[in-house]
């Protein structure tokens, strides 16, 4: 028996089946197949997302066809499209007045005439990834105070923007509920105070780069009562007064401190001294004086902890972690890389956290070697990341599912163990 593909499938099965194909794909095949298809494949649904980051051959002349032919897109993904020239980025804006995402991470041609552009056609736009956009400056974002319905602005990276231009970002968007400024190194505590004077009752995401923030600044995001995700990398000048009072981040879904040198027992004890019920996400690396006791009371307050790397923190013992499982059942994903202490507590991962899918015990070398393999004989979906050969004792095999890894110290190394961040 024949069946005919172009009338055996329901609408709804071939929408979805479309929406997995390249826009170009869409536009010069699938319209030619049958009226039917013809019509399906110019369905909203599908053309919800225009992604060209997965298809860098779609070259700029066709991309002008795509968006003349469907312009109701309300997701755009150019990352990393650096051979886009400006005449054609303001001509896509010009046509796609429907975007509520835009992704222009790593395109070095963003500047100020195309966040005009952006600006001036897409009134509706709700969420902007510029990320690494070295031509995005001060100047960018007081053009982007004009984008009123602007909640969501990812700006990481970009590394000329200063105290200034973020004070005046944070001004005039009234709905902005999201910052993510990660690598701007150039700002202080002066965009903190502007940050909790303007948006205390409305921001929800905050992402921020150490290098030049003091404790003093660092302090008062603890007045960011609704905060919902907290990211502050290089906090190697931060001590314990900039996090004692984070327990007034009763909402905190997620708390992100790395290279926090200077954080002791001290400032944790005092910022997970209440319940964070809603905190799901915990990440505090190369704090070397972080020990077991910090440890459990990061358990007793985060009893839904699903995810928590405290890698490089030599101080920890088994006498933390193993407290640390036994109170955190839901617990899905653990980093303990260079945790030199660790022992034994592999053993304990099957009872106490049955959801774990990634252990990442890199250089932890006291760890047996067969515990690790009787671990993912006993857990078949987790992962482990481990940079020593597998050995086990006498009659034993190998097991396959016990990821091996060499240090991760050249670079090429290092973006291998990345599939665990």
């Amino acid at each position: 028996m024949v069946v005919d593909i172009t009338t055996a499938l329901t609408d709804e099965l071939l929408i979805s089946i479309f929406s997995y194909l390249s826009p170009l794909e869409l536009v010069e095949v699938i319209p030619y197949v049958c009226r039917r298809w013809r019509c399906l494949s110019s369905d909203r649904k599908v053309w919800e997302t225009l992604d060209l980051y997965f298809h860098q051959e779609i070259t700029e002349g066709q991309l002008r066809r795509i968006v003349w032919l469907q312009s109701q897109a309300r997701r755009l993904i150019l990352r990393y499209r650096r051979d886009l020239s400006n005449r054609t980025l303001v001509w896509c804006f010009f046509h796609l007045t429907h975007l509520r995402e835009l992704d222009l991470s790593h395109c070095p041609q963003v500047g100020p005439k195309i966040v005009s552009a952006v600006v001036q056609f897409c009134k509706n736009l709700r969420h902007l990834n510029v990320n690494g956009c070295s031509g995005f400056d001060n100047e960018c974002l007081l053009i982007l105070t004009g984008c009123r319905k602007l909640r969501h602005l990812n700006f990481s990276e970009c590394d000329t923007i200063t105290d200034f231009g973020v004070n005046a970002m944070t001004s005039f968007l009234p709905k902005l509920d999201s910052v993510l400024c990660d690598g701007v190194l150039a700002l202080h505590d002066e965009v903190i105070e502007t940050i909790v004077t303007k948006k205390c009752d409305t921001i929800t995401d905050l992402q921020l780069d150490g290098a030049n923030l003091t404790d003093e600044g660092v302090e008062m995001i603890s007045e960011l009562v609704f905060l919902r995700r907290l990211r502050i990398q290089y906090c190697d000048n931060l001590s314990d007064d900039a996090v004692k009072d984070f327990h007034q981040l009763r909402y905190l879904e997620e708390l992100s401190l790395t290279r926090a040198h200077s954080l002791t027992d001290s400032g944790l004890l005092s910022a997970f001294s209440f319940p964070h019920h809603f905190m799901r996400v915990v990440e505090i690396t190369e704090s070397g004086s972080m020990t077991d006791a910090a440890l459990v009371m990061i358990a007793r307050s985060c009893p839904n902890l699903i995810e928590l790397d405290i890698s490089w923190c030599w101080a920890v013992t088994d006498e933390g972690v193993i407290p640390l499982l036994e109170r955190t059942p839901h617990l899905t994903s653990l980093k303990v890389q260079s945790v030199h202490e660790l022992v034994d507590f592999v053993t304990f991962v099957p009872d106490y956290t049955p959801n774990l899918t990634l252990l990442n015990v890199i250089s932890c070398h006291l760890i047996k070697e067969d515990d690790l393999i009787a671990l993912s004989g006993v857990m078949p979906d987790l992962a482990i990341a481990y940079n020593r050969d597998l050995g086990c004792s006498p009659g034993k095999s190998h097991n396959t599912r016990v990821l091996r890894y060499f240090d991760i110290m050249s670079p090429r190394q290092f973006a291998i163990g990345k599939r665990f961040r």
